[in-house]
């Protein structure tokens, strides 16, 4: 399939958010029927995290996020003895 001159709708048949992409590349080719609305849809919800996961989950992220603040923080420093130096 390809451009059949359907008049600006695009170069794939049907409509919809993934008319753009060839038949074979969407979503409900590939998930089956109504996958855009159990994968992307706004009913998706995420299943329950068990509050000691949650409890490790969060511990992760708060090291990983306060890794991050430190690497800022020294390029913060960098930029601003940088700074220090230009304006001598």
């Amino acid at each position: 399939m390809g451009w059949r001159g359907r008049g600006g709708t695009g170069p794939w048949p049907g409509r919809g958010p993934f008319s753009h992409l060839p038949p074979w590349e969407r979503p409900g080719w590939l998930y089956g029927r109504g996958a855009c609305w159990y994968l992307y849809g706004p009913y998706r919800t995420a299943p329950p995290i068990k509050p000691e996961d949650e409890a490790t989950l969060l511990a992760e992220q708060k090291t990983l996020i306060e890794e991050q603040l430190k690497t800022m923080q020294e390029t913060l420093k960098k930029i601003q003895e940088r700074l220090n130096e230009l304006n001598k």
